[in-house]
């Protein structure tokens, strides 16, 4: 019951969520195709617009299929993965508490990365570029494979990978506390102490590793908009340069 309800709240996440991720993946990414210039960013409301202007409301939701079909088997394996590392380091006498959580959801973090970096790079090339070029996730993957091989399903996999390591333990590092602060501080029920450790944990994720997902974002964005394949490195200076530590955040 309890996999059954999280595969629907998953689903029921991505499906609300993706509209606004378009959105941010192509204002991280759109400074590839000035790449060189001093082109000015677009605001959010400018980049809504034109994806809306492409193809309409339907514009929002592509690259949307991979990840929403995917998400149940991620939740299942990050949690697995978090239940198994809690009770190992409950057994190495490890103290119950933030630190313990924090450790597991890293640990889950980790793992998770290995299966969500290829999903990323399909779903962010369907999100930068329009329907004609690449027509789905198979388009995707045929078109990755041709130009850059096999591997390259994996561009953007160092910055996944810490990212989501520390997205994760902040995440069940912070859930566990705000949920623990909300019962015995301020008196919340079972219920209402969930909601507000689950908002917590949400902004925390998102907070503690958005600068990486923005590298990564860019090194999988670049397969399919072309130009000169750059490290994690390289585009860390890139953006830099071009914006300074508030380009790390766009």
């Amino acid at each position: 019951m309890d996999f059954v309800a999280g595969s629907i709240a998953g689903a029921t996440g991505q499906l609300v969520g993706h509209p606004l991720d378009s959105i941010k993946t192509r204002l991280q990414s759109e400074s590839l195709v000035a790449r060189g210039t001093n082109t000015a960013s677009s605001s959010a409301y400018k980049c809504a617009r034109n994806i809306y202007n492409e193809r309409g409301l339907r514009a929002f939701f592509r690259g949307l299929s991979l990840p929403l079909c995917s998400k149940s088997f991620e939740q299942c394996v990050a949690f697995g993965i978090q239940s198994a590392a809690d009770q190992l380091l409950e057994g190495m006498d490890v103290k119950e508490g933030t630190l313990r959580s924090g450790l597991s959801g890293m640990a889950a973090g980790s793992t998770t990365s290995l299966l969500l970096t290829p999903i990323y790079l399909v779903k962010v090339q369907l999100q930068v570029t329009p329907k004609g070029s690449l027509s789905g996730p198979i388009s995707v993957i045929k078109s990755t494979i041709n130009k850059l091989g096999f591997f390259s399903l994996y561009t953007g996999a160092v910055p996944i990978f810490i990212g989501t390591s520390i997205g994760y333990g902040c995440r069940f590092m912070v859930y566990d506390k705000a949920t623990h602060v909300a019962e015995q501080s301020f008196g919340f029920g079972r219920i209402g102490s969930v909601i507000v450790g689950g908002g917590m944990a949400g902004m925390a994720t998102w907070a503690s590793h958005y600068p990486l997902d923005l590298v990564s974002s860019r090194m999988e964005a670049s397969v399919a908009l072309g130009g000169q394949q750059l490290t994690m490195t390289q585009h860390i200076k890139e953006i830099y340069a071009q914006s300074g530590v508030k380009g790390f955040f766009r």
